[in-house]
């Protein structure tokens, strides 16, 4: 799940592509760079940009790893190999491909430390930047699965990287940024060497305790291994004999630990403890935060869950009606001047916290946001309230709101957070359509994943409206939709100006009939959006949000995004929406899949578009028609206040075909005539109670 500030708010390794015409971190330094190999060392089987790449990987179909090894306890391996940035055959400058090395090795319990050097294309200086990825204790059968413990970017040479961890198999992947210029390479393929060293832990117990670091227990270690071996190396008692109070209270203060309490003041509001939270409801009125007299009993700042520092904490729980985009804000009302923070944390769908519930709080964390409310002229106001969507709340899962003031934790504690009194406003976007996020597609001939996108936009001076027209249909609802947000998923390739990103809907006639002038029904633009990473997004930064405001019935239709400037015919643009969405709806006629594609428009307008066949595949297992489909969601309400409700096609009577669609609808808010979110028996009621002619 993730964040938007409505305006923006899992690694992801696949190089990117674009058909029709990269990402980065930050860090600073030099130092010497030694690549000689020593003898003995391993040396990477593969080269850099040459085929087939037999260390790729996850970014390849099958999965390719270059096994190590066990490295011994105390024991250092030294690797060498070649890896960077590179133009693959028949590409052009400015569209890079990027090799990454991919390790596994097993080491016994302890800190696993990854010490890398790099050169240029000519091993004349240093390469410039790198990028190291660990993964701790992966799953051997498929180290694809789950995230990355650590992920950075350095320009220090050696660039060093560790993770401390019970035995097994770890996954090390070396690698650059990606490339964000129009020209050659930054970082081509160049030399490195990787030092791998490993330091055994002083308590053995640490590497094997299954126990918590911040609950007594009779037995000696905890389950976090660093930490364990930091509090034992000052007092051995908790490896040796027990974990009693002490040693919990030395991992809270030691490691950063969160432990749970909450100890409320004479007249603190109701909801001050987490375990006391307020239930409210979308759109619920009078949502009052008080904070002058709470406590605070939230993870804080040593925990590391959120950049802002937050103080004297309210709760509140609200429940998600469907699948959908959760809005709380406290813009409206209230002291503008006031530093408040919001966090959110995901409770599933049972809403009630115990204190044993909520020393869990921060494997519930879904993100925090500071500084989001917009003045008047549109410009983020420093120091203000606060306004955060989850842009992919789940159907009928609880959630917790934490609503606490800012502090300087460098200048003083908790009880030094703002103070505030603020309206709490809910609201909640419908998913009215979504193909699913977007899916890395495999280059057939170098079995390479990449996540590949289109060219929307003004591409060429013989390519100045290459668009799109992309299939979705909205559910059926008694009155309609109305829209207010559509999300479309890609990335900027370089060399461009993107200043607007516009959008047309169409009606969509049955027979896979081309978009045509006359079928157009909106259209529109607005400023090009920032990218975020959306929950479920294949690549980072891949959402770009257009917000809208029409209304469309029950349906088919068309989308088309795009990208522009003012100087189109002199200075391009492009968006390139990804492809390979595997919920999308599939445009195939008699000779195969394809895409409705245009250069110009109206003439000769979308064409037929097979640019893709033979060239790239969805991954195996995948649905081969979804190759074409683009990523986008579309958000929105029922349209409520039916003048007849249940007459879901609008023929003035209440009969059967009504019936079959409001039973097609169950479970949904496509089909709600009550205006309470979802079909269920009221909406039954409501449709049988009137059955007949409409009055």
């Amino acid at each position: 799940m993730r964040l938007l500030n409505r305006r923006s708010f899992a690694l992801v390794l696949p190089v990117i592509g674009v058909v029709g015409a990269s990402f980065i971190l930050g860090s600073s330094a030099m130092g010497q760079c030694d690549v000689t190999p020593p003898p003995g060392s391993i040396i990477s089987p593969d080269g850099c940009g040459i085929s087939p790449d037999v260390n790729g990987g996850c970014n390849l179909t099958p999965a390719a790893f270059t096994d190590l090894g066990s490295i011994a306890s105390g024991g250092v391996m030294y690797v060498a190999g070649r890896m960077g940035t590179f133009v693959p055959p028949g590409g052009t400058a400015g569209n890079t491909s990027r090799d990454l090395d991919w390790y596994l090795v097993t080491a016994p319990a302890g800190t696993l430390l990854v010490s890398l050097s790099t050169a240029n294309s000519t091993s004349t200086a240093q390469m410039g930047n790198s990028v190291i990825f660990i993964k701790a204790q992966v799953d051997v059968a498929n180290p694809c699965l789950g995230d990355f413990d650590v992920g950075v970017q350095s320009a220090l040479c050696p660039h060093v990287q560790s993770v401390t961890s019970g035995a097994g198999t770890h996954l090390v992947v070396v690698t650059v940024p990606f490339e964000t210029t129009a020209t050659a390479p930054v970082y081509s393929c160049g030399a490195y060497l990787m030092t791998l060293t490993h330091t055994p832990l002083s308590y053995e117990i640490c590497g094997t305790s299954t126990a918590s670091c911040t609950e007594v227990h009779a037995t000696g270690g905890c389950n976090l291994p660093a930490c364990c071996d930091a509090v034992c190396g000052f007092n051995p008692l908790c490896c040796d004999v027990g974990w009693d109070a002490g040693c919990v209270d030395s991992a809270v203060t030691t490691c950063g630990l969160f432990l749970y309490s909450c100890a409320p003041v004479a007249g603190a509001p109701a909801n001050d403890c987490v375990t006391s939270s307020q239930l409210i409801t979308i759109g619920q009125s009078n949502v009052v935060a008080e904070n002058l007299l709470a406590s605070t009993d939230g993870p804080g700042p040593a925990v590391g869950l959120c950049a802002a520092a937050i103080g004297k904490d309210l709760w509140y729980t609200i429940k998600a009606p469907a699948n959908g985009a959760l809005t709380i804000t406290t813009c409206v009302g209230g002291d503008a001047t006031t530093d408040s923070v919001i966090e959110l944390y995901g409770l599933g769908v049972d809403p009630i916290v115990t204190s044993t519930r909520a020393q869990a709080l921060p494997d519930m964390f879904i993100g925090c946001i500071d500084d989001s409310c917009p003045d008047a002229t549109g410009a983020v106001i420093v120091g203000g309230p606060t306004v955060v969507t989850l842009i992919d709340a789940v159907a009928d899962e609880y959630y917790l709101i934490r609503i606490g003031g800012w502090y300087d934790a460098a200048a003083g504690g908790q009880e030094t957070a703002d103070t505030f009194v603020l309206t709490i406003v809910t609201s909640f976007e419908y998913v009215a359509f979504t193909t699913g996020p977007q899916n890395p597609v495999t280059a057939i001939a170098t079995g390479v994943l990449t996540n590949l996108g289109l060219s929307s936009g003004c591409i060429a001076a013989t390519s100045q409206q290459r668009w799109l027209a992309q299939p979705f249909t909205v559910p059926a609802s008694a009155t309609g939709w109305d829209i207010s947000r559509m999300t479309v998923k890609g990335f900027v390739p370089a060399g461009v100006t993107n200043t607007t990103m516009n959008y047309v809907v169409w009606s969509r006639l049955a027979g896979n009939l081309a978009p045509r002038a006359t079928e157009q029904l909106f259209a529109g633009s607005v400023p090009f959006p920032a990218g975020y990473t959306g929950g479920g997004d294949n690549a980072l930064l891949a959402s770009r949000d257009i917000d809208v405001a029409f209304s469309l019935a029950s349906g088919n239709y068309y989308l088309t995004a795009y990208a522009s400037n003012p100087a189109c015919a002199t200075v391009f643009s492009n968006f390139a929406w990804f492809i390979s969405a595997y919920d999308g709806i599939n445009l195939i006629d008699a000779t195969g899949v394809f895409n409705w594609r245009s250069a110009s428009f109206p003439t000769p307008g979308f064409v037929r578009y097979v640019g893709l066949n033979g060239v790239y595949a969805v991954q195996a297992g995948a649905d081969p028609n979804d190759l074409y489909n683009t990523a986008f969601d579309i958000f929105g309400s029922p349209t409520p206040g039916p003048s007849c409700p249940g007459d879901y096609d609008s023929n003035g009577i209440r009969n059967g075909a009504d019936l079959t669609t409001l039973l097609s609808a169950w479970g949904t808010p496509s089909g709600d005539i009550t205006g309470d979110g979802m079909t269920n028996g009221a909406d039954l009621t409501t449709l049988l109670s009137g059955w007949g002619a409409c009055p």
